[in-house]
């Protein structure tokens, strides 16, 4: 295990460490977590002996592998001696390789000086070994003795390198200074700075003095974790992350929602659970089918799937994997994007498509209908001429110039519904002007006649109200009152009493109602609900665009449309609109 860089670790490490805690043993003193990095400021031998027996015993009796890096004028022996007299099977841990005691020119000079690359790299490698032999972590003491003063900046820098690998390993670490070899207050605070916390005899007791320079680095991780803590979950992605097993160790608010978890529900879960399932048939994909695919070069890249959500229901996503290195593990972050408001944009896209084409053919067949009367009309009163031309001359009625007149009639009617149909399909911008509402609804109503007259409804204009100016865009108005009279004259083809009736009214606020009546078989309250959404319709062969449409019409005018039941059977559309202000 080779650690090339070092950094301070974030304060997700520190808070994992924290949760970790373990006894130190030593008399007075507290538990502490994993990381935990302090150093011990002694006078004489018997200090040491005094705190780190009981500390090795606290840690060997918690599955702890140990090391003790003694200093000369205490030696291997002596340390082996004291631990015999507080740990009576210190002999078996000693076989079995669960502690080991070095001499300082074994582990910090071993080839006659110091190299702080090698011995940091040296802690590593021993908790590596620890924790594959199945040990918990590493507990180590060096006492720093040996230092020359030509080696003691260099040793402090070295302390600075190790300390936030400590702290983000399952190690705890006892740096023993002497005072006496310290000499003077720098050499003290240049030992303390680098530790959390350090250890003073003070009226015959051990003292834990936390170092100021630590506290400060803690809090100010501490307040960059939480603005980034805000930063994950103000996101309106999901982020989550997963261990080496699969299992989801962080959260935020936005993936719990998105498949339909608590928060807290999430946490602990497998990814697996998240995944759907695999093409040959299984249900449920474990947290190694994720990890294979992610490692097969996916990281950073993007890819869209159906998830799952907790209640089997598949979520379109588009994720993308990263990997980080994290207490000598490597952790997985993978963000989520939620598809599905897309997925539904584009699939409504595609059935506008649709519905625009389906439209088209709905036009021409309305336009081959409505025209139709007037082509018959013409082509009958052209018969007529044809044959009061094949008589003489002399003989020819005086009535054959007005069954042409008639004929020319019907022509310029159907000129102005191929007109008013042109004008429907075209998009053009509105085109708000002056307008008489009753003589828009006339001329809807015109364009409408035959379908009426072929369904056999009997059609009334009951136009009452005495001010009937708007202003309106008379095309957009016309479309609204021609999709209200033809969906009345369908829901009345299977009734036995076919009666429409047009009126209108003056209300309060300067408004103008209109009310097409029907007779058919009404409506009932769910589908009166749901009436005027796009896509939404009551007919077999409905668009579902045409009531969406003309409720997106009325209300551009400043209006509003609603549906209610006819008391006396069927269904009554109403919409109104703003009286426009005339100068007197």
């Amino acid at each position: 295990m080779k650690r090339e860089d070092v950094s301070i670790p974030s304060v997700v490490q520190l808070e994992t460490n924290r949760k970790r805690s373990r006894r130190l043993g030593i008399s007075g003193m507290e538990d502490v977590p994993w990381g935990a990095h302090l150093c011990q400021l002694y006078e004489a031998d018997a200090d040491l002996l005094e705190t780190l027996v009981p500390y090795f015993e606290a840690g060997l009796a918690s599955n702890e592998f140990c090391m003790w890096v003694v200093s000369e004028s205490l030696g291997t022996e002596t340390a082996k001696a004291a631990l015999r007299k507080a740990i009576p099977q210190i002999d078996a841990y000693l076989a079995d390789g669960q502690i080991e005691i070095l001499s300082y020119r074994d582990w910090y000079t071993l080839n006659g000086r110091f190299d702080p690359d090698r011995v940091r790299q040296g802690w590593l490698d021993k908790l590596d070994s620890a924790t594959k032999r199945g040990f918990d972590g590493l507990r180590l003491t060096g006492d720093t003795s040996w230092l020359s003063d030509e080696e003691w900046d260099q040793f402090i820098h070295y302390e600075a390198r190790l300390d936030p690998v400590v702290g983000s390993s399952r190690i705890i670490a006892i740096c023993t200074y002497s005072l006496r070899r310290c000499g003077g207050m720098r050499k003290v605070f240049d030992a303390v700075a680098n530790h959390d916390f350090a250890l003073i005899r003070e009226n015959d007791r051990w003292e834990a003095f936390k170092s100021y320079g630590r506290h400060r680095t803690e809090q100010a991780l501490i307040e960059s974790e939480t603005r980034l803590r805000a930063t994950i979950e103000g996101a309106s992605d999901g982020i989550i992350t997963i261990d080496p097993k699969g299992v989801v160790t962080l959260a935020n608010s936005a993936a719990a929602k998105m498949f339909g978890y608590a928060l807290d529900e999430l946490l602990g879960v497998d990814i697996g659970r998240l995944l759907p399932p695999s093409s040959c048939g299984v249900p449920e994909r474990s947290a190694s089918d994720f990890l294979r695919i992610a490692e097969k070069g996916f990281f950073g890249r993007s890819h869209q799937a159906e998830w799952r959500s907790r209640d089997g229901s598949s979520v379109p996503v588009e994720w993308t994997t990263t990997s980080i290195a994290f207490d000598h593990q490597k952790l997985f972050v993978i963000c989520v994007h939620d598809l599905t408001e897309r997925r539904q944009i584009e699939a409504r896209l595609q059935q506008l498509h649709t519905d625009r084409l389906v439209a088209m053919g709905g036009m021409a067949t309305a336009l081959a209908h409505e025209i139709n009367q007037p082509l018959a009309a013409i082509a009958a009163y052209l018969t007529v001429t044809q044959r009061l031309m094949r008589q003489p001359p002399g003989q020819r009625p005086a009535s054959i110039e007005d069954t042409i007149g008639k004929a020319s009639e019907q022509v310029v009617r159907a000129g102005k519904i191929i007109r008013h149909m042109r004008e429907f399909v075209a998009r053009n911008e509105p085109d708000k002007t002056m307008q008489r509402l009753h003589a828009l609804i006339a001329a809807a109503c015109e364009l409408t006649e035959a379908s009426a007259k072929q369904a056999g409804v009997r059609v009334t204009l009951a136009l009452q109200a005495e001010d009937d100016h708007v202003l309106a865009d008379n095309v957009q108005l016309k479309q609204v009152i021609v999709n209200l009279k033809r969906n009345a004259i369908e829901a009345m083809l299977s009734a036995e009493r076919r009666e429409l009736v047009i009126s209108t009214a003056l209300i309060e606020r300067g408004m103008i109602r209109t009310d097409v009546t029907d007779t058919g078989g009404g409506l009932s309250e769910e589908a009166r609900t749901h009436l005027f959404e796009p896509f939404k319709t009551t007919k077999a062969k409905g668009l579902g665009v045409g009531l969406s449409l003309s409720r997106s019409i009325v209300e551009a005018h400043y209006g509003e449309i609603w549906a209610e039941p006819n008391p006396t059977g069927g269904s009554i559309f109403r919409f109104t609109l703003p009286l426009a202000e005339r100068e007197c």
